[in-house]
C-alpha cells in the first residue's frame, strides 16, 4: 500500500527480543582457536628452557630425549630459527672459536615467550595419529602366516632396542635420585610415557605372534602378495617365475663390469657369469 502526502510516516517496530538475543551474543568472550602445535614451538621451549644454546645442542635434544614424540633433524631446524630470528621470536649472537668454525647461541625474546605461553595455555590440539608400524600390521593378512610372524618378529626388536635407550635416558634424570630441575621433571615423564609405550608395545607383539600361530589355518597358503608375483608385475624375469622357471639372477653393477671386460677378452661366457654360452651356429655354406 502506498503512502499518501497527507499520511504520516509510522516507524517501523523493532523486535526487541532478537536485538537483546543479539547483545548477549556479543558479549560472550569465544574460545580462542586452537593453535597448531608445529616445530617453531618446539624450538621455543628448548631454547626458553636453556638460554644461550647452539643450534648443534638443539639438534642434539632433538634426537635424544625428544625423538619418541617430536622427530626433527638439522636440515629442518637451522631454516626454521632462521625463520624465527626474523619473526622476532628469538635473538642470536656469534661466537669465534679457535680451530673450529664460529657458532652462534639462541635466546628467545619476549614475544617468543609470549608466543609460547599463549601456546601452552592454548586448548589441546586435536590428536590425529600416524604411526607407521601399526599401518603395516594392518595389512600383514596379505602375507603368509610364516613371513608375518616375521615381520611381528621384527617390529618386537625395534620396540626392545628403543626399550633399552629410553631405560637408560631415564637414568640420566634420575642420576642422583632427585630431579634437578623442574624441566628435567617434565621431561622424565615424557621418557617414562615412552618405557610404558614400548613395555605395552612388545607385550602386544607377543599376543600378536601367539594369534598368528593359533590361526594359522585362515591365512591364504603363500599368501595374496608373495614376492614371485610382484616380480612379475615390474621384472624381467617375472614371466619366468611365473610360469614355474627359476628367473634369471641379477647381476650387481661389479658383475657386469666384470663380464664386460671379460667378452672383450674373448673368454666364454660360462666362465664369468654362469650361464651357458651360446651355441655356435651352424653355417650354411658348404666347406
Amino acid at each position: 500500500m502506498r503512502r499518501t502526502a497527507h499520511q504520516p510516516k509510522v516507524p517501523r517496530r523493532r523486535d526487541t527480543g532478537a536485538i537483546l538475543a543479539r547483545a548477549r551474543l556479543s558479549a560472550v568472550p569465544l574460545a580462542p582457536p586452537p593453535i597448531r602445535t608445529s616445530l617453531e614451538h618446539a624450538l621455543l621451549g628448548v631454547i626458553a628452557e636453556a638460554p644461550g644454546i647452539s643450534g648443534y645442542d638443539i639438534a642434539k635434544i632433538f634426537d635424544g630425549s625428544m625423538r619418541h614424540f617430536w622427530h626433527a633433524h638439522q636440515g629442518q631446524i637451522y631454516p626454521t630459527l632462521e625463520r624465527m630470528e626474523r619473526a622476532g621470536w628469538i635473538k642470536s649472537r656469534s661466537v669465534i672459536q679457535r680451530r673450529r668454525p664460529a657458532k652462534r647461541l639462541f635466546r628467545t625474546t619476549s614475544a617468543g615467550r609470549r608466543a609460547l605461553g599463549e601456546w601452552l595455555e592454548r586448548p589441546l590440539d586435536e590428536m590425529k595419529l600416524k604411526v607407521p608400524p601399526l599401518l603395516r600390521t594392518r595389512f600383514l593378512g596379505q602375507l603368509g602366516a610364516g613371513a608375518a610372524r616375521i615381520a611381528m618378529q621384527e617390529q618386537r626388536a625395534a620396540w626392545t632396542n628403543y626399550l633399552h635407550e629410553f631405560r637408560e635416558l631415564e637414568q640420566t634424570y634420575l642420576s642422583s635420585g632427585r630431579y634437578p630441575d623442574v624441566n628435567a621433571m617434565f621431561a622424565c615423564f615424557t621418557v617414562r610415557f615412552a618405557i610404558a609405550w614400548m613395555e605395552a608395545s612388545i607385550a602386544w607383539c607377543d599376543r600378536v605372534i601367539a594369534e598368528i600361530e593359533s590361526n594359522r589355518a585362515i591365512f591364504t597358503p603363500g599368501g595374496w602378495v608373495s614376492t614371485a608375483s610382484v616380480a612379475g608385475a615390474g621384472s624381467p624375469g617375472g614371466a619366468t617365475a611365473a610360469a614355474g622357471q627359476s628367473p634369471r639372477p641379477r647381476r650387481t653393477r661389479r658383475a657386469q663390469v666384470e663380464a664386460s671386460s671379460a667378452r672383450s677378452s674373448g673368454i666364454p661366457r660360462e666362465s664369468y657369469d654362469g650361464r651357458p654360452a651360446p651355441r655356435p651356429r651352424c653355417s650354411s655354406a658348404k666347406p
